[in-house]
């Protein structure tokens, strides 16, 4: 093994970073070119993220709730359908209310069996009037119901059902 003394005296940067060890130099071109992201944009990203989060899920919920308020109603208008039917045929409203409603509904053509979010019922009052119930069941997310009463034809909500989710008067 013999030392070169040249070598080791020699002032030539060139030489002297060829020199070191091969990772040593992709080292310190990464310090002075830093990859990734700083700390600051990191934040700014998780905030701009945090907002549009916040601005989302509420509508997010309110549209899931509409949906499951909209699907009761369309069942509603197809009992009040119904029944406006039956006192065409019979000049009375009929009654379908707890345990024995899903299986009257379907002999008049309406199928509530598959509705997770309420259970129907209505009510006939002779050849006046009649009353539409749904009320939301635990699997819902939601608490309340939505009436319709044909004498006042108006349609009223209590819980957590709104009120502009539900139509107008009618005529």
């Amino acid at each position: 093994m013999s030392l070169d003394i040249a070598s080791l005296t020699d002032t030539n940067p060139k030489k002297q970073r060829s020199q070191h060890a091969p990772g040593m130099r992709l080292k310190m071109e990464t310090l002075r070119h830093p990859h990734g992201f700083t700390l600051v944009e990191l934040v700014v990203v998780i905030l701009i993220v945090g907002t549009l989060v916040s601005i989302a899920v509420p509508l997010y919920l309110y549209y899931t709730e509409t949906a499951k308020v909209r699907e009761a109603l369309g069942m509603m208008k197809a009992i009040k359908t119904s029944q406006k039917l039956e006192s065409i045929k019979t000049s009375k409203y009929y009654t379908a209310t707890g345990g024995e409603a899903a299986a009257i509904f379907l002999e008049k053509g309406i199928d509530v069996r598959d509705s997770v979010n309420f259970t129907y019922g209505t009510v006939g009052h002779g050849t006046a009037w009649f009353t539409i119930t749904a009320t939301t069941t635990a699997e819902s997310d939601m608490t309340g119901t939505i009436s319709y009463n044909s004498a006042t034809k108006t349609w009223s909500c209590t819980g957590d059902i709104i009120e502009r989710m539900l139509p107008e008067e009618e005529e």
